[in-house]
């Protein structure tokens, strides 16, 4: 497969990190935090419309939409806010603030889509689970019956979100979330110094 002129870039960006001829330095790396502390700060916000399924070990599963609107919040805060306050903190043409201005571009396949995910969630009618149901679940996983209508609840919406208009948008935007995943990596790799030999 042919790689796009913004993943190139990324992969040049983690070749020269491999091969030390971009040492990041201090304000580089705090920048870099910086950017992950965002994100995660947005990733583990609590938004009570969104069911979530906590019983996957330590991962929390959550909705297609509910990651395609925290990427669309995630974007808007790195547009307004972060980049320019790091601009002016790192050096001149840094691959750090590159990194991240690819981060930003390589979401809009995704954020383009967010209005119309929205709309589709906020005009969904989702049942609630049946205290049947809560009851067998409670019965058989162990948990609560809290725990057990919040997975049931994560299940009818997993569902729906598993309908096929909604899932051919979810294989539509795969491209994007495995190119962000990628701008990650590398991030992730120059805050850390975690780098390959």
């Amino acid at each position: 497969m042919t790689k796009t002129p913004d993943q190139r870039r990324v992969s040049e960006i983690a070749r020269s990190l491999n091969r030390y001829e971009w040492a990041p330095v201090a304000a580089e790396v705090a920048c870099g935090a910086a950017f992950f502390q965002l994100l995660r700060g947005l990733e583990e916000t609590e938004r009570p419309k969104f069911p979530r399924e906590r019983g996957v070990g330590r991962w929390t599963m959550r909705l297609h939409t509910e990651n395609v609107l925290v990427l669309e919040e995630q974007v808007v805060l790195l547009q307004e806010e972060f980049l320019p306050v790091w601009r002016s903190r790192v050096p001149s043409g840094s691959p750090m603030t590159e990194l991240i201005d690819l981060y930003v571009r390589g979401a809009q396949p995704v954020v383009q889509h967010a209005s119309a995910v929205r709309a589709a969630w906020e005009g969904a009618t989702l049942p609630e689970p049946a205290s049947d149901d809560i009851v067998r679940q409670v019965r058989y996983s162990g948990a609560s019956a809290d725990e057990a209508a919040a997975r049931l609840r994560y299940d009818i919406a997993a569902r729906w979100e598993n309908e096929p208009d909604r899932r051919s948008l979810w294989a539509a935007m795969e491209p994007a979330w495995n190119f962000l995943g990628g701008v990650r990596s590398t991030t992730m790799a120059a805050v850390s110094g975690d780098v390959e030999y």
